[in-house]
């Protein structure tokens, strides 16, 4: 790295300081720890609206650093690493502003032992143990070969926290209980391994989504019984976890596999069903294992949209922002989006902030409003 190029660095550790991104007590780490040590030679940058190309440092140096020092998304693999696939983002170096917030939310200090779910390409790691010591950092990546990048680009800077190749979901039990535990990947179900291999008192920091919306982030507490409680505190967006990863999207349009369609006319308007992130977040709460696309007519002037909705058991529901309804399946599933979206009307609207999450052997529950006493 040069001096302009670690300069550049600099500038973006100072922004995210000045914007409250970035806690006081990290930015030393981050000073410390410059990101890109820890991209791969090749990263691949977004080219039309569902395609990407790659971007190679050997061959495009002046790009490849302005993408690694910018807060954005870095996506380092493609269809988890197998060539020829469909090009869907497997892998990543997270926006630098959300892994500053979610590290400033799992409150790490030096004595505690961490554990790390998904080690990617590393950087989120080094910036552990620059917090709490290598020796007191256990991070665990699913992926083999990312697994061993992320650990050549650790050792080249000095660092040798404890790597295991695995699912991530199980934690690591043989080296618990920890008392923090950062997961850098999104669940729809925290794994009840995770609150087991915590010290009461211990905190898990997760980004949690539903198949609907993906985007939130979950603090939670450990507490002495065994079971954990917290709510969100911030709105992100992670990758999932591979073993909770929704099916690849529905590339079909038709309104289903099975049954006779339904064809009927709505008065709520679908363009402003999920409107917000909030407002998504909470009708995903409601509507289990249902998905959505808008899709626009490009061959239209006028630029014809509808909501397309599905779930994995064949339900589908086109819904046209004329509100002409057409559903087939056991579901359907624009009545009950809907329903939701009213509940969340009717409930005043709350942010996904005012909703938490109870988890304990038997599962978890979501709920929303205040701990009970």
């Amino acid at each position: 790295m040069t001096y302009t190029e670690d300069a550049e660095y600099q500038r973006l550790v100072h922004r995210m300081g000045e914007s409250g991104d970035l806690a006081a007590g990290w930015r030393g780490a981050f000073l410390r720890t410059p990101r890109g040590s820890f991209v791969p030679d090749t990263i691949w940058a977004e080219d039309g609206p569902s395609g990407y190309r790659a971007v190679r440092q050997h061959e495009q140096p002046r790009e490849w650093w302005a993408r690694v020092n910018s807060d954005a998304v870095v996506v380092t693999q493609l269809d988890d690493g197998n060539p020829g696939g469909p090009g869907v983002a497997t892998s990543s170096v997270s926006m630098p502003s959300l892994v500053a917030r979610m590290l400033g939310h799992l409150d790490a200090r030096a004595g505690h032992r961490v554990l790390e779910v998904g080690t990617g390409s590393g950087w989120s790691t080094a910036l552990l143990c620059a917090r709490v010591g290598d020796g007191r950092v256990t991070s665990v990546e699913i992926d083999g070969a990312v697994a061993h990048r992320a650990a050549l680009a650790l050792d080249r800077v000095g660092l040798r926290p404890r790597l295991l190749v695995g699912d991530g979901e199980l934690g690591s039990a043989e080296h618990a209980p920890y008392d923090r535990i950062a997961s850098t990947a999104a669940v729809a179900r925290v794994p009840y391994a995770w609150v087991a291999q915590c010290r009461p008192g211990a905190l898990i920091v997760t980004p949690w989504g539903t198949p609907l919306c993906n985007a939130g982030l979950l603090r939670l507490r450990v507490a002495d019984d065994g079971t954990a409680e917290g709510r969100f505190v911030d709105s992100v967006h992670f990758m999932w976890v591979r073993g909770q990863r929704p099916p690849p999207a529905s590339t079909s349009t038709g309104t289903g596999t099975s049954g006779e369609e339904r064809g009927s006319v709505t008065t709520v308007r679908p363009q402003h069903v999920l409107d917000s992130v909030h407002a998504a977040f909470a009708v995903g709460l409601r509507v289990p294992g249902v998905r959505y696309r808008e899709e626009w007519n490009s061959s239209d002037p006028q630029g014809t949209w509808r909501l397309v909705l599905w779930d994995e058991g064949g339900s589908r529901a086109l819904v046209s922002v004329d509100g002409a309804v057409r559903q087939r399946g056991a579901r359907d599933l624009w009545d009950e989006v809907a329903a939701a979206r009213q509940w969340w009307d009717g409930a005043g609207r709350p942010p996904l902030t005012a909703f938490r999450v109870r988890v304990g052997p038997e599962g978890q529950q979501v709920l929303l409003g205040p701990a009970s006493p």
